[in-house]
């Protein structure tokens, strides 16, 4: 799902569409949203043109869309204010963009919430404006709490939400021992779990040393590599790099796809989500995670000589 909607914001940001200059945008705004209702081929607003115009004229033009009857014309409102995020570098505009995706993440009637999580990963702890804060606040206030919710708190880094995250943890082996939960999910699916990334993200240590001594009992290697390692990046604290890199320097390789092709190299999977976790880091992140084995040995390099990390938070 990830893959797929960072797909749909790299057309949507290298796609030549509707020509015109800012003042034109209503009218081009106008014209994708009769062409999304009606299920027509959409001429997305380039990049160039989003630059050039008020990004807060933008975002007042697609508010008026935001409870839209159309599920596209939703999700499209909801991809073009992120691409006003990421061109326009101001902090009002990320933190109103943040604000609106939080909306639309706890809202349990939208849709959206998955999406919404998706791109909310990729904002720091200082694009949450205290609204964002509270919205999060009354949702994990709720009855059933949803897991993406407290993901997004520990991004927010929402640290009076420590206690209540404390409450939600469970004991992981214990979980995956016990006889009664044998066929239920992977403890590494549980709320509690999400609980404790959630607090190791906010920087609770003993939260961070559980989380990577949790990972080296999974005795399936490859299903930690998957499943697991993305879970350790979300954490984004020193310990945590530390412990990736560990499968930067491993040679070793996932079951093949096709038997006449090596499979992914562990290397390939970390060098993803190290990409995504430091700045600076030599290599850009490649949505096909096609790394080259030079590429590989550049960034191994370079975290070798890395006294300390500038990790993005």
């Amino acid at each position: 799902m990830r893959i797929i909607l960072l797909a749909i914001l790299f057309i949507l940001t290298t796609n030549v569409g509707l020509n015109g200059k800012s003042n034109d945008i209503d009218s081009n705004l106008s014209e994708i949203i009769r062409q999304a209702r009606n299920d027509e081929p959409i001429n997305w607003i380039p990049d160039e043109q989003l630059k050039d115009a008020d990004p807060q004229q933008v975002l007042s033009l697609l508010a008026l869309y935001e409870k839209d009857r159309s599920w596209i014309v939703r999700r499209m409102v909801h991809l073009y204010e992120v691409r006003l995020a990421r061109l326009h570098l101001r902090l009002d505009i990320k933190r109103e963009v943040v604000c609106r995706l939080v909306r639309t993440l706890v809202d349990p009637n939208s849709g959206l919430a998955r999406h919404c999580y998706e791109w909310l990963l990729f904002f720091t702890e200082n694009d949450f404006s205290s609204e964002s804060k509270a919205i999060l606040h009354q949702a994990l206030a709720r009855e059933n709490i949803n897991r993406h919710h407290v993901l997004i708190c520990g991004v927010a880094n929402i640290q009076e939400e420590l206690p209540h995250l404390r409450e939600l943890l469970i004991d992981e082996m214990a979980y995956s021992n016990d006889p009664k939960t044998r066929h239920s999910r992977k403890w590494y699916f549980t709320l509690g779990w999400s609980a404790r990334l959630a607090r190791a993200r906010m920087g609770v240590k003993e939260d961070v040393a559980k989380c990577i001594k949790l990972a080296e009992l999974e005795q399936d290697s490859d299903e930690r590599v998957l499943r697991i390692l993305p879970d350790i990046g979300y954490i984004r604290q020193p310990e945590a790099i530390r412990y990736l890199q560990k499968y930067l320097e491993s040679d070793k390789r996932l079951p093949p796809v096709k038997p006449t092709a090596p499979g992914e190299l562990y290397a390939s999977r970390v060098m993803h989500i190290l990409a995504e976790s430091l700045k600076n880091y030599p290599v850009k992140k490649k949505e096909a995670r096609n790394y080259t084995e030079q590429e590989i040995d550049v960034c191994r390099k370079w975290m070798s000589e890395q006294t300390k990390w500038d990790i993005i938070r």
